[in-house]
């Protein structure tokens, strides 16, 4: 026996869906100058870039090189994270270059990830459940990515990687421009996915949300926070990978 969803529920999540999936203008009433800027990913956005800026004043300003406090401690882990990780990948000298956007983006896309579970009754949403962030964010990365590969190989060098072999000239074309696609498309679905399922328990039966209520705000946080930091580290390493891959000089 099949247990019959309310009509309801269903417009709710197809709602969602279809905010999430927008690009460009937002089906999302309220949306500014003439329905096309998406107010709740802009107002997010401004969120964590303040929290980014706050962070940086503050351990600017408490910086020192005697005994760090929790706060420098923390920012210090995640940097030397980074480049370590770098390191092992494409070399120390690389790894300095890249470190300061592949830290910067460990913490923008966490920080991003995040805001959808605070409770704002839909006035903020996570930056990275919206495709137009994610696509920026892929676009930016791969646009840096392909200006170093430029300035490390030269012209000759840059061109020459895209025919070699000849055979694989079309493959590898193809393969290039699908890095930012599936690079913006892997953060977007997890991201996204989430803030779906949130909308679907918030939208179910009361008898159900009781049912669900003890158990469902522990599991479901702690995963989405889980979820959250794996796809920040995914980001990042893949855009170590593509800046090493792309800065590669042996053989070009």
């Amino acid at each position: 026996m099949s247990i019959p969803i309310p009509l309801p529920l269903l417009a709710d999540v197809s709602t969602e869906i279809g905010k999430h999936w927008s690009i460009g203008p937002n089906p999302k009433a309220g949306a500014l100058v003439g329905n096309v800027l998406h107010l709740d990913t802009m107002l997010s956005t401004l969120l964590v870039a303040l929290v980014l800026f706050a962070l940086a004043f503050f351990v600017r300003r408490k910086l020192t090189s005697d005994v760090p406090g929790g706060l420098q401690n923390f920012v210090e882990f995640v940097l030397e994270f980074v480049i370590d990780t770098a390191k092992g990948q494409i070399g120390e000298e690389r790894a300095r270059v890249i470190a300061p956007l592949a830290f910067t983006l460990a913490l923008f896309v966490f920080l991003s990830n995040m805001v959808g579970l605070i409770p704002t009754g839909g006035l903020f949403k996570s930056p990275t459940a919206d495709m137009n962030t994610t696509f920026a964010l892929a676009l930016t990365v791969i646009g840096y990515v392909e200006v170093k590969s430029f300035r490390a190989r030269r012209f000759k060098g840059f061109f020459k990687h895209f025919v070699t072999p000849p055979l694989l000239a079309p493959i590898l074309v193809v393969e290039e421009l699908s890095k930012p696609v599936t690079l913006a498309l892997r953060l977007f679905g997890n991201i996204a996915s989430g803030e779906i399922m949130l909308v679907i328990v918030a939208s179910a039966p009361i008898w159900l949300q009781f049912v669900l209520a003890p158990t469902w705000s522990f599991i479901w946080v702690g995963f989405s926070i889980f979820v959250g930091a794996v796809q920040a580290f995914v980001f990042v390493m893949l855009t170590i990978a593509y800046y090493g891959i792309g800065t590669e000089t042996e053989g070009h």
